[in-house]
């Protein structure tokens, strides 16, 4: 096996199954993207991500040696597009927030909150 875990490869894809996409290496060695790997979101149809015969970058997530297989991955070659609040800079942190955090209250919850209360204990009673 002449790749590591890790690494970032080119391939082709040369079948497709309902559980993943086989993908064949410039140097001839073979491997699988499996369905939960084609992409971060979820994966009804295999063939909406990708198709025989085309050229495609993949990361070695495993080696199975005894079988001489890899197991690729084509979610992790691009960083996840979800948006991370956590990551964000402070400036692009407040600009997420319609009201300013220095000025959010929940006192119009306090107000209502009695009164919802006892409306869901009315409905529970009925």
């Amino acid at each position: 096996m002449e790749h590591e875990i890790g690494e970032i490869v080119k391939g082709k894809v040369t079948g497709i199954q309902p559980y993943g996409a086989f993908v064949k290496l410039d140097n001839g060695e073979q491997g699988l993207i499996h369905i939960s790997e084609i992409s971060p979101y979820f994966v009804k149809d295999i063939s909406s991500f990708v198709t025989i015969g085309q050229d495609i970058k993949i990361k070695i997530i495993d080696v199975l040696p005894e079988k001489t297989l890899y197991r690729f991955s084509l979610k992790q070659v691009e960083p996840s597009k979800r948006q991370n609040i956590r990551g964000l800079k402070p400036i692009n942190r407040k600009k997420r927030f319609k009201i300013p955090l220095d000025k959010q209250d929940f006192t119009p919850l306090k107000e209502h909150l009695d009164e919802w209360i006892s409306n869901e204990l009315k409905k529970i009673g009925d």
